[in-house]
């Protein structure tokens, strides 16, 4: 399997280099692009990204199948029309294809996450970055989580803090985590995209890492349109809905939530709570126009994005992110959220219930906070911020 898998990275380089140069005398006529942005739509990130940024261009491997959202260029599709032979050979090549094209009308790319548009996993995307680099365009790497994240370097933190975390955690679930390869992977992706991007964007700790140079804070870009003004739900409500919407259970400390919510709505029948896994977006954000309060994550050092889309919707989150940890959040983050971590989840929780009438107070803090700092409007005026010195002319 390795040796065929070399085999297509050579014959993905040959096709890059090749097509380089027949596309560029077409790629004259055509609209010149500001920024390419993918090929990963982590969370919606790159999709955010490319809205914050004029004349940008989207360009993804996969399409997520829980957002339903537009892009300008889709590698791989599930179209059954193309048949296997012709989508086994978009998948293998589209991406070089593809890049040869944007690379000639493209001043920069921003990739989001860990992905390539060759098979980046045989160097880190060096050969990529370096290809980018060298025609003279614009480069800058946004890291969501896992895809820099060092899990022994984690491991180290989490027995300094006494507290775990995503990357103590990840060693304990799957063997692959706690691999020494898997390791010196995110060490050979941190030096390459330090060797290459000139903007760099990552959770300093909570994405814990090998990068060694300055770093951007992590943007949200959450919609200024999906921030709710409306308090009413917390208008003496008879019932009191806390929701918790997991995109891996065992990561975001589902198992503590849910032995604590047993214990809580047992105690206090007025308290419902609603788990929400693998279901459409628009089903998680109308859970949270009803919840009054939301668990977010519980070992990690920043809000989740749903700890996010909570605030916005202005819900009482509960989470472990704390500024203590992350500097970056701010020193007014530790008021925009009530902080727990697993095993002092049931207590916190419990000091929420017994005061309903601070509530929306509580959910204001954190409605404000999230406006400041984690709107697309805030996210873009940041992002400008950062990328300015990126968007001069190439030496």
């Amino acid at each position: 399997m390795a040796a065929s898998t070399s085999v297509v990275f050579r014959r993905q380089q040959a096709l890059l280099r090749t097509l380089f140069w027949v596309f560029k005398p077409f790629a004259l006529f055509t609209r010149r692009i500001d920024w390419v942005v993918g090929p990963e739509d982590i969370a919606l990130m790159a999709t955010h990204i490319a809205e914050a940024l004029p004349n940008s261009y989207t360009a993804i491997h996969a399409r997520n199948p829980f957002y339903s959202v537009e892009y300008d260029a889709v590698i791989q599709t599930t179209s059954t029309a193309l048949g296997g032979r012709l989508a086994t050979w978009r998948r293998l090549y589209g991406g070089p294809i593809l890049l040869a094209w944007l690379v000639n009308r493209a001043r920069g790319f921003i990739y989001v996450g860990g992905g390539a548009f060759l098979e980046g996993h045989h160097d880190e995307r060096e050969f990529e970055f370096a290809f980018i680099r060298r025609h003279g365009r614009r480069l800058v790497c946004y890291f969501t989580g896992n895809d820099i994240r060092s899990p022994r370097l984690s491991q180290q933190r989490a027995e300094e803090t006494g507290r775990p975390n995503i990357g103590s955690i990840l060693a304990t679930i799957d063997p692959i985590f706690a691999a020494p390869e898997y390791d010196l992977a995110r060490r050979a992706r941190a030096q390459v995209a330090e060797r290459h991007a000139e903007a760099i964007f990552n959770a300093r700790n909570d994405q814990l890492s090998y990068l060694e140079g300055h770093t951007h804070p992590f943007l949200y870009f959450y919609p200024d349109e999906q921030f709710v003004d409306s308090t009413v739900k917390f208008d003496a409500p008879e019932r009191i809905v806390v929701v918790h919407a997991p995109s891996n259970p065992l990561l975001k400390g589902t198992d503590a939530v849910r032995e604590v919510m047993a214990r809580i709505t047992q105690s206090h029948p007025h308290v419902e709570y609603r788990e929400l896994i693998g279901v459409p977006h628009e089903q998680v954000l109308a859970a949270l126009d009803d919840a009054h309060v939301a668990l977010n994550e519980f070992y990690a050092s920043v809000p989740g994005v749903f700890g996010v889309e909570a605030m916005a919707r202005r819900c009482v989150l509960v989470t472990s992110a704390r500024a203590s940890d992350e500097p970056d959040l701010g020193e007014d983050a530790d008021e925009a959220w009530v902080i727990a971590d697993v095993h002092t989840l049931h207590d916190a929780l419990l000091t929420v219930l017994a005061h309903p009438e601070e509530m929306a107070a509580q959910a204001a803090r954190g409605h404000a906070w999230a406006m400041a700092n984690a709107s697309a409007s805030a996210s873009a005026r940041a992002l400008a911020l950062a990328l300015a010195p990126a968007t001069e002319p190439a030496r």
